[in-house]
């Protein structure tokens, strides 16, 4: 339990370690609001499945669906899936919206995304120490994608924190360029599935994830601050579209 407790520590850490590469001074940002305040998902969200229900079937049967391709093109991605963060995911939805999104680029949304994971950890951990769910490669002794990421007392399955977070920068993403909707979201759909793909999620925590993420866009959406910054983050994206290079788009 005492781990439980450190991890959402340990995270913002990272976070913080991730937006000082990146030359941006994120140094005076802060969540949008306290952990008091955000929504204490594990009243919200169903238990997760019992190992003898159906649910847990279809839990194993996208396991060895992730498993199967590991060794493919959508395996490394996966693997690359595995980091997350304000920078990563303006990389991530670069070919989507075709443009180079960076935080150099792009503060405003950079420094928009990095406060909303900020946010999100906290509602998250509230739900990962509750449920305390067992991950996929502890349940069945099998290694993952990602050996540097696994601890032998990680029990916060449920619900995929890198999904909440990903299923709720794509919603910020979508806000900004509603134009690339579905190519956003599909891609913030495959940053859920690479945590089944890596081992490290079941398919019923992306499930969760995502709903968190959908929860926490919507408390996001009542704070004045968030809707100020999200503001600057339009007007920024606009004035960048006249005079940035343009991507090709992934669909095109």
């Amino acid at each position: 339990m005492k781990r439980l407790l450190i991890l959402p520590i340990a995270l913002m850490i990272s976070v913080m370690l991730q937006a000082q590469n990146t030359g941006v001074s994120t140094e005076k940002l802060t969540p949008f609001y306290t952990t008091e305040q955000a929504p204490h998902l594990e009243n919200i969200l169903p238990d997760p499945p019992a190992l003898d229900s159906p649910r847990f079937a279809d839990d194993w049967a996208k396991y060895l669906w992730g498993k199967s391709i590991r060794d493919t093109e959508r395996g490394e991605q996966a693997v690359e899936d595995a980091s997350i963060g304000a920078a990563y995911f303006l990389k991530r939805f670069s070919p989507a919206v075709g443009r180079e999104l960076t935080p150099e680029k792009y503060p405003e949304l950079h420094n928009l995304l990095y406060r909303a994971h900020m946010t999100e950890m906290q509602a998250g951990y509230s739900a990962k120490r509750h449920f305390a769910r067992v991950r996929p490669y502890q349940q069945f002794k099998e290694p993952t994608s990602v050996p540097r990421a696994e601890r032998a007392d990680d029990y916060t399955s449920y619900p995929s924190g890198h999904t909440h977070a990903s299923w709720l920068a794509g919603l910020i993403m979508t806000a900004v360029d509603p134009d690339h909707t579905e190519e956003i979201m599909k891609v913030a759909y495959e940053l859920g599935q690479s945590r089944v793909i890596v081992g490290f999620h079941y398919q019923s925590d992306i499930e969760a994830g995502r709903y968190a993420g959908s929860i926490t866009f919507a408390r996001l959406y009542s704070e004045p601050e968030f809707r100020e910054m999200l503001d600057r983050a339009r007007d920024e994206y606009r004035r960048n579209a006249e005079a940035s290079e343009v991507l090709p788009a992934a669909a095109q």
